[in-house]
């Protein structure tokens, strides 16, 4: 991944308007065009709280939690 700096991909796309979650399918999308064998995920977050995450060749799952929630949630992300 450290190749296509997909964490670097995610926070310049955000930074010129996109969501995080289209931020991270676009990073992980880049990857997976020239490998499609790859295995791996990002998580994205705004200045505003919105994560998202994405992910290819397996199922991810990323945790959240934030002052204003009473525990921690769970999000799964499908590829």
């Amino acid at each position: 991944m450290m190749r296509f700096l997909p964490c670097y991909q995610v926070v310049e796309s955000m930074r010129q308007g996109m969501e995080p979650e289209l931020a991270a399918k676009d990073a992980i999308s880049r990857i997976a065009r020239k490998f499609p064998d790859f295995m791996g995920a990002v998580v994205a977050i705004n200045k505003d709280g919105v994560h998202a995450g994405a992910c290819h060749g397996w199922t991810f799952q990323y945790s959240v939690r934030s002052p204003d929630m009473d525990d921690v949630n769970v999000f799964t992300v499908l590829p």
